[in-house]
């Protein structure tokens, strides 16, 4: 039960949605959400209260009285903070200076902002990236996304993610074969590193198969580069469940091995030291929590299938 204090406005966001589109499934679709994170979002608000905003038949809800009270409550205040700010249009938006990894950023992060800035429509990210970010920024920012081992100083760090690497190719990289592939049916020449080849001969020792020279191939400093490589079809890299998965979910990538090793790095979120968190960046390294809680959830079900 409510104790006083105010319910969380991106509850109250949600509710005026889902009782103007009468539906879950349109609500998450107009914020650009999962509805997954709308249920969520209702379920916490309904604990907030201590009573039910909508009742549930068999492959129906509607909204309860005390629901669409609180939605017209909620859908009056935001018209007049949006009157109010109409009035107002020199007033800046809050901003996040954020520092990530290229690839993090460009890969994982990007397709995924668009949600968050449905979602907090006031809040500005303002991106900066470094190739191989595995040490706090040096430039003033309010958070960084960085991959590593901890440990750093000068800084406050909490993990965000472990990671998993395989190799992955074009879907016919081997079609030739008419069988399932092995490491020893591998052109050399065709080995693709990213910035080493400490993965390849990880793999190559993993498998006991010495058949092929892990130094071979060409060298690339970015994993974007090394992936689409690999899905124009010029060789077999080494990816990873970040960097990776949008590839493999569109099917221009695919695990031709089984056999995948757990990276001994993962992604950290960076504060800095001795700087108290703004509500922006608060709401930010939240939404980010959540989507990173989604990843781990595909890929449990992704491996799951492939047993």
């Amino acid at each position: 039960m409510s104790d006083g204090r105010l319910p969380n406005l991106n509850g109250l966001r949600v509710l005026v949605e889902v009782d103007q589109h009468r539906s879950f499934t349109r609500a998450a679709e107009a914020l650009g959400v999962t509805q997954s994170a709308v249920s969520k979002q209702i379920a916490a608000l309904e604990a907030h209260f201590g009573q039910p905003l909508f009742s549930r038949a068999h492959r129906k809800v509607e909204i309860t009285p005390f629901g669409k009270k609180v939605a017209e409550i909620a859908a009056t205040a935001f018209d007049q903070i949006q009157s109010g700010l109409r009035n107002d249009r020199e007033a800046a938006p809050d901003q996040v200076s954020l520092w990530g990894d290229a690839d993090f950023v460009e890969l994982w992060l990007f397709p995924r902002l668009q949600r968050f800035e449905a979602l907090h429509p006031d809040i500005r990210i303002s991106i900066s990236v470094g190739v191989g970010m595995n040490q706090p920024p040096i430039a003033p920012y309010d958070c960084a996304i960085i991959w590593g081992r901890g440990g750093w100083t000068n800084c406050r760090f909490e993990p965000l993610m472990t990671n998993s690497v395989f190799p992955v190719a074009a879907p016919g990289f081997f079609r030739h074969l008419d069988r399932p592939p092995e490491l020893s049916d591998i052109p050399e020449h065709q080995l693709i590193h990213d910035q080493g080849a400490f993965w390849w001969r990880a793999f190559r020792e993993a498998a006991g198969d010495r058949s092929f020279n892990p130094n071979a191939g060409r060298i690339y400093n970015r994993s974007a580069l090394c992936l689409e490589a690999a899905a124009r079809g010029n060789g077999i890299t080494i990816g990873d469940e970040v960097t990776t998965r949008e590839h493999i979910e569109r099917g221009t990538l695919v695990c031709p091995f089984n056999t995948r090793l757990p990276s001994p790095d993962s992604y950290f979120v960076i504060l800095p030291e001795n700087v108290n968190k703004t509500e922006a960046v608060s709401r930010f390294i939240l939404w980010l929590k959540g989507e990173c809680d989604e990843h781990n959830r595909f890929f449990g079900s992704f491996w799951k299938t492939r047993a």
